[in-house]
This record gives structure tokens, C-alpha cells and sequence, in this order.
């Protein structure tokens, strides 16, 4: 008699005529959302439904599976059970790994069932245990290629996994052979992890080898693994495929959505190919790999005529691919169960994790998936690893590419260091985030101490590209040689390559970005990272430095201030505040909502009904929990330009500030909206306004929470609230002086702005140098106020701005 499985009104043989065995596990809470939800609304009926569907599309056998956190997993399998054996002629699977389930569902079906599943990864205790309960009862087991060392990658681990099973099964527990289906386990061909692109090739050796070796054991898979990660209308085209070359390397039975699969005759023969080279990793002398080649082939085709909206079945293995890609934690923990029943979990971060993550930074590259979806993927990511740490050995991470980061001294912004940081440790990296304001005799410490193989050095200001190029040699003498990455506003590719590279021996690497940091962190992996060159010819050429006379003109009055030196206002309402709130900059810029691919109308749903929201949302809790505090110093004093200088009297004492000219026409500097010495002097105003520490604060314990979405989201409205701030503040200053609202005018071949005068932010464009700060600290005083310096001059709390206010009607923002 043939091996066969059973259920009260029929048998049905493992081994079919026309193989393979079809398991159909769309039953199954871990699985299917729709059968989820049912489950947990005591819907048993609508759950039984699922099964009966299952069987009319033709399903051999039905997996049952209600293993899900806060169930009673005993109470709703033999409930369910019960049901099934009434109703279904399909056998079926109980897949749950506990023994105590399991009997209690075997002592109620009336047929031959089949037990998903055992494994060795606890050593040999739990088989066992479910190996004498399944020959008790004459049932058939599942048995995955798994064992301490975790899930087996070659086909002579899964072989070697497969006979240790088996002399358990057979020798020890009196099972039968052909009472044995071997799980070979397969991996995505799909990741684009270089490890996984023999994973389908592994598997099909290994089930040949299995059945050649292990004479009446049968063989199962979970076909759609083998897919997941890539586009739904290539994955039945591949599952497809790869269920042909399975079954002709032997497969007796797959686990699989039966409405999804195609027959091989109904695939055209250029799709086939196209397939069977990715599933073979066919690599071709100059052409792009077999992953690019299928993915570009497939791209816009819809297979079978139109892609099928029904739900199918999700392994535990997609749905966190899934969860990563939406950003989506809900009940992590419980698909995490699952995959540690059969994976380590180091290669639940490594197989599943890593290369999910990899995917969102390629979508992000490509303009598919935005920068605070890519945070949301990235907090999915953190709280997997999070979840998996208490079960890891803690040498698990310890062969992880090491990278140290830090903000340069003097440097108080930490928001790319951070997002760098975000995307490498979410990418699988081992990550030191050593905070801001690091001086490098720091950085070379931390960097010996914790044998790095990378250095992240970010920085926002000129101050701090400075204090990166004077470093250099400190790393060399210090005699390090392994790779640093530069990164920060202030940044060129030509001021790496002409100012960093040449003192110091190993690579230094220029990064636009996060994702750039994390590609150069892969070059690195590939030993092909090179130190940045700059390429002159590409390069805009300097014009030559001139001054054009008669810019500025100086018939109209000097304003007239309410008072001469410094105040102090501390009772600003925030609420003030928000109607100045540039919110395109803050969505599209620090936020990074931007329209990239898509249409206008979804990209305006996009912000209609995502991003305002979230807006609205900062503005009622910042009010709510007192994160703005609002405070200015601020000034009217005496003054004349001499040259390119403003010379500024304040409290008996002069204090210069110097300001850089364009090299081009019109050829403007500050100092020429002021009139001279000799002319009569003039008056200008200064203020210093910061919100305060708080929601710095707050966004430092999002950060540390791993909340990196809500961590963008404020820190990007901190920054932006403190630009409105200036601008109230400016306004103020506007109306004192009485110059409030003058209406736009031309002026020298230029629009002036529609309202008289101009604010010039010291570190911007046109008053590029922090220095300035030291005479305004003097006479502003902004320390009562808790604001601080740095040695680079920035001011301590970051949410805090100052500016030079001109009065004159020309005054406009330019750069030099």
C-alpha cells in the first residue's frame, strides 16, 4: 500500500501520480490576515470557510494552524478540528509545535493526519517528544533542515540535518521512513544578498540528495519563500518555475496558495528562461546579474493575464519582509515567535531582516519610497532586533563591519549623524554613535577601543569641515589607516579631495547623505572603496573677485529705534509662532514628503491626508506639553562701515564685524546697506531667539526610544519654529523701527522684497562666519536666556538662531 494521508471520507496518497502533494495553508493565523482577524473575532465558521476554499481550488491536504499570541492555541485547534473533520474530504495538516496540542487534536481526527512541524534546533528534546506522539497515533511528520547551528544553507547541511532527523525518528522513536517529509527549507532568491543567490540551486541538490540517500522519505516545501521580496506579478511566473524544478529533482509536496500557481505550459518560454537563470544564478560575461535581468524583464507585466487580488498564503518569512517594507509593528512580536521556532535569530536579521532593509534603501534610491517611510521600515527593523536580542549569544554580532560616528568638535547638530547611523545599524551594522561636539583625540580613542572598521565624521558648518581637514593628521599620527567617511552641509567632494584625502594614508570618503554613507560602507565590504577624487574638469570656474560702485543708495532717513542697546522678552506665546512656519520647507525639506514619482493628485492625498495631519498633531501637542519656550535678546546700537566691516558701538565699547563680498556683479556685501563714518554713521539691530532646551530634549528621548519617524518629525518642526520665531522677531523689530510693510520696489535691475530692510543669519551665505558671535554674545548677553557657545562658536540649545537686522530699503538676502 501506497504512503497515504487521511480524513474521514477519503485517503490520499503522498506521493501523486501527477506530483506533487498540493498543502494549501491560507488556515493558518500566522499566515493569512483574513483568517487572523476571523480567529480572533471567535469567527469558526468563517475560519472553516477558508479551509473549504482551499480544498475547491484543489488543495491535497489543509494546513491548520491557530498558534497566535493571546489565544488559547489548544481550545481553538480542536475546536476547529472538529469541525474540519466533518466537513473537509482533505486530510489534514496540524502544524503547531506543541505536544500537548498536538495530542489532543490526533486523539479527535478520525483520519491520518500529518504534524507540521519538528526540527533539532533545541538539540533533539522536543522531537522526540512529538515523534512518539505522532507514532501513537500513526501520523506523518514534516521535519525542517534545522538545527542548533540554525537553519541549513548548503545541501550537504540540509543532508547531514536530514539523517540526524532521521535516526531519531526511525531508529530512536519507531517511525517508519516513509512517515518522514523532509523540509529542505529554501531562502529568496530575490534580496540581492550575494550569500542567497545559490539558495534555490542548495535546495533542489538537496532534495535529490535526500531522496537518493534516505531511501521512502518524502520531501515538502514552502514554494513561495523562494520569491518573496519581489514584485507580486513576477512571483507566480517564478514560484511557478522553480515548483517544476522541484518536483523534477523529486519534491513529493509544496506548501502553497493552489489559485496561484501556473502551469508551466501556460508561461512563456522567454519568461521560463528568464526564471530558471535566476534560479540557477546563470551569470552572463557582460551582462547584469540574473536578479537585475529578472527584475528588468518582469518590470510592468502582468502575468496570466491580470494579477490575482485574492489573498494568498504569506509565510512568517514574507510577512516580516512585508512588515519592514510598510513599516508596520503591529504584532512583530508574534511573527517573531513563529521564526524563531525554526531560524536563530541571527539569520532571522541576516536572511530576512538585513536584506528587507537593503530593499527599502533601494527604493529610497530609485525615488519609489520616501525618507520617512524609509525611518518608519527602520523602526520595524530596530524593534525585530530589539525583540530577538534576549534569544542571541552575544557573539552573534561580533564578525558585523564595525563603524564609529560622531559630530566633529564644536559641532552641536546630530540629525544626519543620527540618520546615518539609523540606516547602517538597520542595515546590519554594528554602530558606536559617540555623540556631538567629539574632539578627535576622542574619536581616536573610541575608535581603538572598540576595533572599528569605519569612522562617520558629520558636521553642518564650515567650523566644523575645518575642524575635519585639521584632523587628518591627527588620525595619521595617531596611526590609523582604516577608512573615514566625511559628511555634512558644508561639505564638497572638491574640499575632501583637495583638503582631507592628501594627509591622511587610508581612503576619506565624501557622502552626500545617509544612503550614500551606507553605500560606501558596502564598497568597503567589497574591498572596492576608494578615497574621493575630485574631478576638475566638471568643476564651475571661480569668477574674479571685483566691487561695483554705487550700489547702495543712502537719501532716505535712519529709522528711529524706541531704545538704544539690549532687552530681553521671555513671554512670547508659541501660537504666534505658526501661522510664519514655512510649511513647504518643513514637509518637502526637513521632512522629505517630497512628490518624486508620483502624481500631483497622490501626492496631494499624500499631504492632505498624511503629513497635514502630522503637522496639525506637533502643533496641539507642543502647545499641550510646553515644548516651545520662546525667548529673544535683541538690540538697537550705533554704527558706520569702514570697507567691508561693521563697526558697532555697544555699552562704551566698539565690536567689528567683518563680511565677505560676492566675486560677481552686483558684488554686495553687508557692510554696503551702512552708511560711513564719515557720512554720519547709522543704526542696525541684532537679535539672538531660541525656543529652548525642551523639545531638544524630547527629540534626544525619541532617538534613544528608536521612535526614528517621530524623531524626524520634530526635530524638522524644531528647526522650522525656531526660523518662524526669527521671522516674528524680525517682524517686531520691523514695526519698532517703523519700517513695517513698505510694498515691493526695483531697485539696480532687482525686486526688493515687500518689506523694507532684511535679517542676515550668522553661519548663512551671506555672513558665513560664527566668529561673529563673539561680539554679539558681548553685548547681547543671550546666557541669561540659557544659551551657550560652543568653541566653533554654535549656539547650545541647537534650536536657536541670530541675525543681523538691516534697515535699509535695497537690503535683500543674497549669497556670496
Amino acid at each position: 500500500m501506497k504512503p497515504s494521508v487521511a480524513s474521514l471520507y477519503q485517503a490520499v496518497e503522498l506521493q501523486q501520480e501527477i506530483p506533487p502533494l498540493l498543502i494549501g495553508e491560507r488556515a493558518n493565523a500566522n499566515g493569512s490576515k483574513r483568517f487572523r482577524e476571523l480567529l480572533l473575532a471567535d469567527e469558526y465558521e468563517a475560519c472553516l470557510k477558508i479551509a473549504l476554499e482551499q480544498e475547491a481550488r484543489g488543495a491535497h491536504v489543509i494546513d491548520l494552524c491557530t498558534a497566535y499570541a493571546g489565544r488559547d492555541e489548544q481550545l481553538d485547534m480542536t475546536t476547529l478540528v472538529r469541525m474540519c473533520a466533518r466537513s473537509l474530504k482533505a486530510p489534514l495538516m496540524i502544524d503547531s509545535t506543541s505536544p500537548e496540542c498536538i495530542e489532543a487534536c490526533l486523539k479527535l481526527y478520525p483520519g491520518r493526519a500529518i504534524i507540521n512541524s519538528v526540527n533539532l534546533e533545541d538539540g533533539g528534546i522536543n522531537i522526540r517528544r512529538v515523534c512518539r506522539v505522532v507514532r501513537k497515533y500513526g501520523a506523518a511528520v514534516v521535519a525542517l533542515t534545522i538545527d542548533a547551528q540554525g537553519m541549513a544553507m548548503t545541501s550537504e547541511d540540509k543532508l547531514r540535518i536530514a539523517r540526524a532527523i532521521h535516526t531519531i525518528a526511525v531508529d530512536e522513536c519507531g517511525l517508519r521512513s516513509q512517515d518522514l517529509l523532509f523540509d529542505c527549507l529554501t531562502f529568496t532568491v530575490g534580496s540581492g544578498d550575494p550569500s542567497l543567490s545559490d539558495a534555490a540551486v542548495q535546495t533542489l541538490e538537496g532534495i535529490r540528495r535526500i531522496k537518493a540517500e534516505l531511501p521512502g522519505c518524502m520531501t515538502v516545501l514552502g514554494l513561495s519563500n523562494i520569491s518573496f521580496g519581489l514584485a507580486p506579478q513576477a512571483r507566480r511566473i517564478l514560484n511557478s518555475v522553480f515548483l517544476h524544478e522541484a518536483v523534477a529533482a523529486g519534491l513529493d509536496a509544496a506548501i502553497v496558495d493552489v489559485a496561484k500557481i501556473l502551469p508551466l505550459a501556460g508561461i512563456a518560454a522567454e519568461d521560463r528562461q528568464i526564471s530558471l537563470d535566476l534560479l540557477t544564478d546563470q551569470r552572463v560575461a557582460g551582462e547584469k546579474d540574473p536578479l537585475m535581468r529578472f527584475i528588468e524583464h518582469f518590470s510592468g507585466k502582468t502575468p496570466g493575464g491580470g494579477e490575482d487580488k485574492a489573498e494568498g498564503y504569506r509565510s512568517p518569512e514574507e510577512l516580516l519582509v512585508e512588515k519592514v517594507l510598510q513599516g508596520d509593528k503591529e504584532n512583530l512580536d508574534d511573527v517573531l515567535a513563529i521564526l524563531r521556532q525554526r531560524n536563530q535569530p541571527v539569520n532571522i536579521i541576516n536572511r530576512i531582516l538585513v536584506p528587507a532593509m537593503r530593499h527599502v534603501g533601494e527604493l529610497f534610491g530609485k525615488g519609489e519610497i520616501l525618507l520617512p517611510f524609509v525611518l518608519q521600515s527602520a523602526e520595524v527593523m530596530k524593534a525585530s532586533v530589539t525583540l530577538l536580542e534576549p534569544f542571541m549569544d552575544k557573539t552573534d554580532s561580533d564578525t558585523a563591519t564595525k563603524i564609529l560616528l560622531a559630530t566633529v568638535q564644536g559641532d552641536v547638530h546630530d540629525i544626519g549623524k543620527n540618520l546615518v547611523d539609523i540606516i547602517l545599524t538597520n542595515n546590519g551594522y554594528t554602530v558606536y554613535n559617540i555623540g556631538i561636539k567629539v574632539p578627535a583625540e576622542t574619536v581616536i580613542e573610541k575608535a581603538k577601543e572598540y576595533r572599528v572598521d569605519i569612522i562617520g565624521l558629520s558636521g553642518l558648518l564650515v567650523k566644523s569641515a575645518l575642524a575635519m581637514q585639521d584632523s587628518m593628521h591627527q588620525y595619521r599620527d595617531a596611526g590609523l589607516t582604516i577608512p573615514i567617511l566625511l559628511g555634512g552641509a558644508a561639505l564638497t567632494p572638491k574640499f575632501v579631495a583637495e583638503s582631507c584625502v592628501p594627509s591622511y594614508p587610508g581612503p576619506v570618503v565624501y557622502c552626500a547623505d545617509a544612503f550614500a554613507g551606507l553605500q560606501a560602507v558596502k564598497d568597503f565590504e567589497a574591498g572596492v572603496l576608494a578615497a574621493t577624487v575630485y574631478d576638475a574638469h566638471s568643476a564651475i570656474k571661480p569668477m574674479k573677485p571685483g566691487r561695483k560702485e554705487s550700489v547702495v543708495d543712502f537719501n532716505g532717513p535712519v529709522p528711529v529705534p524706541p531704545f538704544i542697546g539690549q532687552r530681553y522678552v521671555e513671554d512670547i506665546n508659541p501660537a504666534e509662532l505658526f501661522p510664519l512656519i514655512n510649511t513647504q520647507a518643513l514637509f518637502r525639506g526637513r521632512w522629505g514628503y517630497r512628490r518624486g514619482k508620483m502624481g500631483a493628485g497622490e501626492y496631494e492625498d499624500l499631504i492632505q491626508g498624511t503629513v497635514q495631519p502630522l503637522y496639525e498633531d506637533l502643533l496641539r501637542r507642543s502647545l499641550a506639553q510646553g515644548w516651545i519656550q520662546a525667548k529673544v535678546s535683541y538690540g538697537y546700537f550705533p554704527c558706520y562701515a569702514k570697507s567691508d566691516t561693521l563697526v558697532v558701538e555697544a555699552e562704551g565699547n566698539s565690536h567689528t564685524f567683518s563680511f565677505p563680498r560676492q566675486a560677481e556683479a552686483p558684488f554686495l556685501c553687508i557692510a554696503d546697506y551702512f552708511r560711513s563714518e564719515q557720512a554720519g554713521g547709522d543704526l542696525v539691530g541684532f537679535f539672538i531667539v531660541t525656543i529652548g532646551s525642551q523639545i531638544g530634549e524630547e527629540t534626544g528621548r525619541l532617538y534613544q526610544a528608536n521612535a526614528y519617524h517621530e524623531y524626524l518629525l520634530l526635530h524638522g518642526f524644531s528647526v522650522e519654529v525656531t526660523d518662524a520665531l526669527a521671522e516674528y522677531w524680525h517682524g517686531v523689530m520691523r514695526r519698532e523701527l517703523g519700517i513695517e510693510n513698505k510694498g515691493a520696489e526695483h531697485g539696480q535691475g532687482y525686486l526688493i522684497q515687500e518689506y523694507q530692510g532684511s535679517r542676515y543669519g550668522f553661519g548663512y551665505p551671506a555672513c558665513p562666519d560664527l566668529e561673529a558671535h563673539r561680539p554679539l554674545f558681548a553685548f547681547l548677553k543671550p546666557e541669561k536666556l540659557g544659551i551657550s557657545l560652543t568653541e566653533n562658536m554654535q549656539m547650545v540649545p541647537e534650536q536657536s538662531t541670530s541675525a543681523i537686522v538691516v534697515h535699509h530699503p535695497q537690503a535683500k538676502y543674497f549669497a556670496v
